[in-house]
């Protein structure tokens, strides 16, 4: 009976030996899948996990004493607690970061619309003969591919929207296509056309394929900017320049009202309203402003702003004055005559999704207006940053991931964001973060896609050229 205990316990030693090496491989497999880890930090875990998997081996296999066996227990027990917790979170920031950035290729989806006078008799677009004439909105992204699509029909290019609206108003018979985002852009700012006077006979979705920029480099400038909860407007700009062999950032905010040449279009407008373009033409206007390469883009979608705060538990705001909200605590609107005003004090406080939202929103109640509007985002975006990696997120971390993933979309690749993650998580304390903020001067110009005058930033080349010379230093290797 003695012997029979003895060997059933040399197989529970065996079988617990046997279970704690396979937690370890299994971790440390799925890390260097992650690979974000510095290889000094990861060497160390690696030779720790195996001097403790080697004495929890030793304790239960050639213990001799029952009190071996009760220390092999408790240290398996932490050992195993420990790192399937730890895998959890590996596991949660693999999946997040495969989401985000492991696809070669992006579907981008354009929404068109055929449009036409409310005065027309014609209500559907299968009832056009292949002899009409329709306009086409030249700078609307992938026209060609929505002509195609539409129909065989007589297409004239245009690139002024005003001319045919103004022609549908006396020939009634007059048709355009344009994308979705323009047309909205269109009426929601355009004072002079009115929605009503105006019908939409067909619409319908243009889908295409991009590949995302897969080189790996050590040095890149990306294009973050942010689109307000229409999808239409992109209020906020900047490029972020790295350069992880130097340990370098460069953040340069850029003015949404910035009045700036449209490659490709022969035509000038605000960053703001170029949002109705897809994020590209703003990419390449502000490559040709700061005479420098972009390499990949973030878009942000802000009304996802308040679910990740929320999931932070809020966050941090320091505000150098108080001052009191012109937008409503709302989403998803522009009335602000029916929601409550957020009063902004002065100093440091936590603020909520929705409080955090409106302040990112506001610029006529602050006291450099736009200026202090871009100050006020790039702070939300440090406490984010700053509460995303404290160690209170942990509680809530799958939360926290989730929220992020419809926060934006990005043409960055896997091991560009990898790399920079390992980099920061090395020696962030090492790295030199510089902010330029080039300005300009407020005036008056043709905007909102030709068809009216409106408020305008000509920018002031000189800091401008200053600003592409760091920008252009830092990329250097």
């Amino acid at each position: 009976m003695k012997k029979k205990k003895l060997k059933i316990s040399g197989i529970f030693r065996i079988v617990f030996s046997i279970i704690t090496v396979l937690i370890t491989v299994l971790l440390v497999l799925n890390i260097l899948k992650l690979n974000v880890v510095p290889d000094k930090y990861l060497i160390i875990f690696v030779l720790a996990e195996v001097i403790l998997n080697l004495l929890i081996i030793i304790l239960f296999l050639f213990g001799k004493k029952k009190v071996s066996f009760i220390i092999g227990i408790i240290l398996f027990s932490l050992l195993s607690a420990f790192n399937i917790v730890l895998n959890t979170y590996v596991k949660t920031t693999d999946k997040f970061i495969e989401k985000g950035f492991n696809n070669d290729s992006i579907t981008v989806s354009t929404e068109y619309v055929l449009l036409t006078s409310i005065s027309n008799s014609v209500n559907d677009a299968d009832s056009l003969t292949p002899d009409t004439n329709i306009y086409s909105h030249r700078f609307s992204k992938n026209i060609d591919l929505a002509e195609k699509k539409l129909g065989n029909y007589k297409y004239i290019k245009t690139d002024s929207v005003s001319t045919v609206l103004y022609e549908m108003n006396t020939n009634p018979n007059t048709y355009l296509l344009i994308s979705k985002g323009n047309y909205d852009y269109l009426f929601s700012s355009a004072i002079e056309f009115n929605k009503d006077n105006y019908k939409i006979i067909k619409d319908f979705e243009v889908k295409t394929k991009e590949k995302k920029n897969t080189k790996v480099k050590s040095s890149y400038t990306i294009y973050l900017n942010g689109l307000d909860f229409t999808g239409i407007m992109r209020d906020f700009n900047m490029l972020i320049t790295v350069n992880t062999k130097k340990k370098k950032i460069v953040m340069t905010p850029v003015l949404r009202g910035y009045y700036v040449d449209v490659p490709g279009y022969n035509t000038k407008d605000t960053l703001m309203c170029l949002g109705s373009f897809d994020s590209n033409v703003s990419r390449e206007a502000l490559e040709k402003l700061f005479n420098t390469k972009i390499d990949y883009t973030v878009n942000v979608n802000t009304n996802s702003l308040v679910k990740v705060v929320d999931s932070l538990g809020g966050i941090e705001f320091c505000s150098d004055y108080s001052f009191k909200t012109t937008h409503a605590l709302v989403v998803n609107s522009y009335d602000d005559s029916k929601g409550k005003k957020l009063t902004v004090e002065k100093g440091c406080r936590n603020y909520n999704g929705i409080e955090i939202l409106t302040i990112s929103r506001e610029r006529l109640n602050l006291k450099n207006n736009e200026r202090g509007r871009i100050e006020n985002c790039r702070k939300i975006l440090d406490s984010i940053v700053k509460k995303t990696l404290s160690t209170s997120t942990l509680t809530n971390y799958s939360k926290v991931l989730n929220s992020y993933s419809d926060l934006y979309t990005t043409d960055m690749n896997r091991k560009v964001i990898s790399n920079l993650f390992k980099s920061l998580i090395e020696d962030y304390s090492g790295y030199e973060i510089v902010t330029q903020s080039p300005d300009g001067t407020d005036g008056k110009a043709m905007g909102h896609l030709g068809t009216q005058e409106v408020g305008v930033t000509f920018p002031n080349m000189d800091e401008v050229n200053a600003a592409s010379k760091v920008i252009n230093d830092t990329l250097k290797d």
